[in-house]
Formats: structure tokens, sequence, C-alpha cells
């Protein structure tokens, strides 16, 4: 959830280019990350959906990571594997506090 965790004064208090607002930035990149996630796994299984009309066979493909997901029309022949068609969707959310400043600088 993104709360008052993630305030001006929250990060104001963890001190620019300092570990704490580091690892604040990277809490709110995971917040975001999974705010985003329902919407992204709705759209992208409604594509899927679409294609599957169109003959292919997308299924979920289970080792999907935050940020990630991933379809697969694929199936085992014999001792080979074969993916006709992959369709993923990977999220990279970046966020910092004055991480990028020259410390000289501030």
């Amino acid at each position: 959830m993104i709360d008052v965790r993630f305030s001006s004064q929250a990060f104001a208090s963890a001190e620019l280019d300092s570990d704490e607002a580091r690892i604040l930035a990277d809490q709110l990149a995971d917040e975001i990350t999974d705010h985003l996630a329902p919407l992204l796994n709705e759209k992208l299984a409604e594509i899927a959906a679409q294609l599957n009309a169109m003959g292919h066979n997308l299924r979920l493909y289970d080792d999907s990571e935050q940020g990630a997901i991933s379809y697969r029309d694929d199936f085992q022949m014999g001792t080979q594997y074969v993916c006709r068609l992959r369709l993923a969707l990977d999220v990279v959310v970046s966020t910092g506090y004055s991480h990028l400043l020259d410390p000289d600088n501030i």
C-alpha cells in the first residue's frame, strides 16, 4: 500500500543519498509493482484470451516473479520441449531519492 511511509517528510528524514533512503525507495518500487500487478495481469489475460481465440493455446506460466507475467503455448514432444508462442510482460519500476547526485555537489 502506498501510504505515509513514502511521504516527502519520510524521504527527507532518511537524508539524501543514504542507505535508508535507498531502502525506502526500493520499498516504494515494490509497492508500486504490487499495485500495478492485478491490472497488468488482467489485461495480459485478456490479450492471451484473444490470441487463444485465434488458435493459440497460451497458458499462464507458473514460474513468474514480481513484475513478470508469462504465458506459453508449449508442449512436450517425446524428449523435446516445444514452445510455439511466448507472451511475456516484464515491468521495471525505478525509484530513488537523490541516489543519482554526486555527494560533493549536495
